[in-house]
């Protein structure tokens, strides 16, 4: 019989408790950004304002980001693994490519108002100081994408076929966002007309083990 199992060392558990409750405050102070923003437009909203509605004080934002717009441009895991889930659900007869651009589209433009992000454009189209960060969030973006059709098709997130799907996905949603960002019908039927496309080169990508 074995004995009562040993409790990690203080020491080794305090990063990681650290390392969650960082994240956790990022996520509220990212939250708190978006819902001002929503109500009153990115401008209006102030460090102060984020700082009362998430319940820290301005010293801790500035732990978390240096200034206003990072707040709301901020990325987190859970970004990550909800568009790997958008991704890997949608109907297995679409292309990898096809899952990964509607997928997008659903988190790019979602029904309600007010939400991440429309924030997130209107702060990258307002401000080009934010280039760094737009570039570092559209990397993410991607990384997330490759997450997503590998695991859909069961390959490895560094192959070939997963890197170029992801690329050319973002890709395309970018450029027709360029071009119907308030043109709801206009945009799918854009998005359509590309899928068709580039569904002829992705439909022969089958998930591992499927012929």
């Amino acid at each position: 019989m074995s004995g009562p199992q040993q409790q990690e060392p203080r020491q080794q558990q305090e990063p990681g408790r650290r390392a969650r409750r960082k994240r956790a405050t990022t996520a509220r102070l990212r939250d708190s950004a978006t819902k001002l923003a929503g109500q009153y437009g990115a401008d209006q909203v102030t460090i102060d304002a984020i700082c009362a509605d998430a319940g820290v004080s301005r010293r801790t934002f500035f732990n978390h980001f240096a200034a206003k717009d990072e707040a709301f441009l901020a990325w987190d895991e859970d970004d990550d693994a909800y568009i790997v889930e958008l991704i890997t659900e949608r109907p297995r007869s679409e292309s990898a490519v096809r899952a990964a651009l509607w997928a997008m589209t659903t988190t790019a433009f979602p029904p309600e108002p007010g939400n991440r992000s429309t924030v997130v454009r209107e702060v990258m189209a307002r401000n080009p100081e934010v280039a760094a960060q737009a570039t570092e969030l559209t990397r993410k973006v991607v990384r997330a994408v490759e997450q997503g059709i590998a695991a859909r098709l069961g390959l490895p997130r560094d192959s070939h076929v997963v890197r170029v799907g992801a690329v050319t996905a973002v890709g395309a949603l970018t450029v027709t966002m360029r071009t119907t960002e308030t043109d709801a019908e206009r945009r799918e039927e854009l998005l359509e007309e590309t899928c068709r496309l580039l569904d002829e080169g992705f439909l022969s990508v089958q998930p591992a083990g499927e012929d």
